[in-house]
């Protein structure tokens, strides 16, 4: 295969997963056809097969950038120096991705897949890291309370996203960091 053979495949393997993204940012999994990305992109059904075995290989290809996405954000959030604590950066970062991305989110949870489930690892271990070096977690502690925070990300995250308006979700979630905060401060140890 020639360079620009090759260079153009990358190409269309990524355009397949920015219209599949879209779509299933727009409609979650089910709106995810692979006529309609043929479509987008220019190419024919055939040649989407050539990059992804199946709509599940898809499927689960655009699961593991959510999850690639969500690691990033959650360590930008924490770079950005706009909360006191890192884990208060994590959390919002982890509660926003949520809000923002219900669809995607849904179906990086769903996803079976081994890449998909070593990617979401990878995304937790982030999301812990937020916890090293705070003395408010001890060492041997900082994985169990990551992972009490994440599983009650998810459900905050639900709570959050089956709120009428966006401004009443804001809230909802700015009160739940505050209380987090709160769980977390040497006020509520003593």
């Amino acid at each position: 295969m020639t360079r620009l053979a090759i260079a153009s495949s990358g190409t269309l393997r990524r355009r397949v997963l920015d219209a599949a993204r879209r779509l299933v940012d727009q409609g979650g999994a089910d709106a995810l056809q692979l006529r309609l990305i043929a479509a987008e992109v220019g190419s024919g059904v055939a040649s989407l097969y050539y990059h992804f075995a199946n709509k599940d290989a898809l499927l689960a290809a655009v699961a593991v950038e959510g999850w690639r996405e969500l690691a990033q954000t959650i360590e930008r959030s924490m770079a950005s120096g706009k909360f006191q604590r890192r884990i208060d950066a994590a959390s919002a970062a982890l509660l926003t991705f949520i809000r923002r991305r219900p669809h995607l989110y849904a179906l990086m949870q769903m996803e079976p897949n081994l890449a998909v489930r070593e990617a979401e690892q990878r995304a937790f271990e982030v999301f812990q890291s937020s916890l090293l070096g705070d003395d408010r977690a001890p060492a041997d502690r900082v994985e169990d309370i990551a992972r009490v925070f994440w599983v009650l990300g998810r459900g905050i995250a639900l709570s959050v996203h089956m709120q009428e308006d966006v401004d009443s979700a804001e809230r909802l979630e700015q009160a739940v960091l505050r209380g987090l905060a709160f769980l977390l401060s040497p006020r509520s140890a003593g």
